[in-house]
């Protein structure tokens, strides 16, 4: 007996959203009840890919195969839509990723009578994934959008334009909480900041890769000469507490809740940026990424967050001697930046953390510490850097740190030769935990490494980590002291 089928339609939605797409649409072929069930599930996920194939992106838009695909694409959307709207069901979410439609000259109208019908549903998330954007074929978000008013997350991302006419409509998306928009063209740069300072109640906003049309280049295509947002005030957000922005020079955040922000500028050769965070006082979690001299900022600013927790510099050009302080600093990550810094200097009493990803060049010390802190490097492993562990090994200071190593090796950064056991001066520090990472099935590469490893860290422990595809048995971890 099919107890299932006799539970309130509300129970049997919430079955289907817990369900991935492709399942949940396969329940209406069960019984009548399930396909009114289905047809009356306020969420619809739509993606391209599950209609169209890979050669059908090099089909001509005029090839009568791939218009009857998509009027197949296009009916059944539409179907959906309508018949939640006939029944006077609140859409909850509207998601819609046409990545497999390259060229949107004959779905634009479809998708803005879609975005029209779920405004009208009273919509509460709506995502709307595109690709392209390139000459001409921007796909321009309908004005109708601006009266959503139910709307709490809105997602939108590639080859999507919003036109200028934003601007001279009040937009009433009071209820938003998170609005994320990346790759996106804005007809011009006041759109964004207009956009976002009708959302009172975000709480999480990401801008990634936005551009903004040139005004010089009325008579070429939108986005054909296009430049990136230079500049962003986001002030008024009394509940923002988490940003990820991207690709923007000047920000200005007055944000007194913001708690995790991420950063990148990418200035293409530029070395300035304007970052001022002035009133963010209860910042916990900050990653900057791809930054030229940070750290004569940090240095500025971090007293000025002092419930700062975690900080991440990631692929930043840095001095040679940085100096990270924080008083509530708990993790703190440098990774993959430039070869030129030898020195890092950490104040931190309370971290218990810090990730080191890069080469075996800086001395790293710590002035005050946590009897819990731990030191994880990470490093990648050819003949030159084999010679120069040892040395960053016993330069982290002080001794009773403990340090756990992963040690990168593939074909490209093998280890040819049997390796003498390097003397040392004085014990290293306490090495917790030693990981081989290796892309080689020939043991000759890593075997002198480990050899080596036994020898003259004195790690607790030793593990291999192996690439599957190498079809090479897993490396059973060693305990080396009892």
């Amino acid at each position: 007996m099919d107890r299932i089928s006799g539970l309130p339609k509300a129970i049997l939605h919430d079955i289907l959203g817990m369900l991935p797409d492709k399942d949940a649409a396969k329940t209406c072929v069960l019984s009548k009840l399930w396909k009114e069930t289905w047809f009356s599930f306020p969420v619809l996920s739509v993606c391209s890919k599950n209609f169209f194939t890979r050669r059908d992106l090099l089909s001509s838009p005029e090839d009568p195969i791939w218009l009857a695909k998509l009027d197949v694409f296009t009916e059944y959307v539409t179907k959906r839509l309508m018949r939640l709207r006939d029944q006077g069901i609140v859409i909850k979410e509207l998601k819609l990723n046409l990545g497999y439609l390259l060229d949107y000259t004959h779905v634009s109208h479809h998708v803005d009578q879609w975005i029209q019908m779920a405004s009208e549903s009273g919509v509460q998330v709506l995502e709307l994934r595109l690709t392209g954007g390139g000459m001409g074929s921007w796909y321009n978000l309908p004005i109708c959008l601006a009266e959503a008013k139910s709307l709490n997350k809105l997602v939108l991302s590639g080859g999507i334009r919003l036109d200028p006419a934003f601007l001279n409509h009040s937009l009433k998306f009071s209820s938003m909480r998170i609005l994320s928009l990346s790759h996106i063209l804005f007809g011009d740069e006041g759109v964004m900041e207009h956009f976002i300072s009708h959302c009172p109640l975000i709480e999480h906003l990401t801008l990634h890769f936005c551009n903004v049309d040139n005004p010089l280049s009325n008579e070429d295509p939108p986005g054909s000469r296009d430049y990136r947002v230079k500049s962003l005030s986001l002030h008024g957000l009394q509940k923002l507490k988490g940003a990820s922005l991207q690709y923007i020079k000047e920000v200005y955040i007055g944000a007194p809740n913001l708690e995790n922000l991420i950063y990148r500028a990418n200035l293409d050769g530029d070395e300035s940026f304007v970052l001022n965070l002035d009133s963010c006082t209860n910042l916990k979690c900050l990653s900057l990424l791809y930054l030229t001299n940070p750290d004569k900022w940090l240095r500025e600013l971090l007293y000025k967050i002092p419930f700062l927790e975690s900080l991440t510099l990631y692929r930043c050009i840095l001095s040679e001697r940085i100096d990270i302080s924080g008083p509530q600093l708990k993790f703190f990550e440098l990774s993959n930046c430039d070869d030129n810094v030898e020195e890092v200097n950490i104040d931190a009493p309370n971290l218990l953390s810090c990730t080191y990803m890069g080469d075996d060049k800086p001395i790293v010390s710590f002035e005050r510490i946590s009897d819990q802190l731990e030191v994880n490097a990470y490093i990648y492993m050819d003949q030159q850097h084999f010679y120069g562990l040892s040395e960053f090994v016993q330069n982290i200071k002080p001794r009773k740190v403990l340090t756990s190593l992963s040690l990168f090796i593939n074909e490209g950064r093998i280890i040819t030769e049997s390796l003498p056991i390097l003397q040392v001066s004085s014990r290293p520090p306490s090495i917790k935990h030693v990981q081989l990472r290796v892309v080689t099935d020939k043991e000759a590469h890593y075997l002198p490494l480990m050899s080596w490893l036994l020898s003259s860290c004195f790690p607790e422990s030793i593990s291999f980590s192996l690439q599957p595809y190498l079809k090479m048995k897993p490396f059973i971890v060693i305990s080396m002291r009892c």
